[in-house]
């Protein structure tokens, strides 16, 4: 699973853009959910893998926004 789509394409559309990404990497994904169009901005990474989660990346977003109290 990735976040995020790195290229080394000029053209920021077809790094933003759902339809674009799903166009290019159709091939290489089984999936390619469409939220909309995006920003280079890197994105916040979440382990969830045990109890208690552990930011592995900051980035766009605050995780307290997620988390139930």
């Amino acid at each position: 699973m990735s976040t995020s789509v790195k290229g080394d394409d000029e053209n920021l559309e077809t790094l933003t853009n759902p339809e674009l990404i799903h166009e290019r990497y159709k091939d290489l994904v089984d999936i390619v959910i469409d939220g909309g169009i995006g920003s280079i901005e890197t994105s916040t990474v979440v382990d969830c893998t045990e109890e208690e989660y552990k930011i592995t990346r900051q980035g766009k977003g605050i995780i307290e926004d997620f988390i139930l109290p």
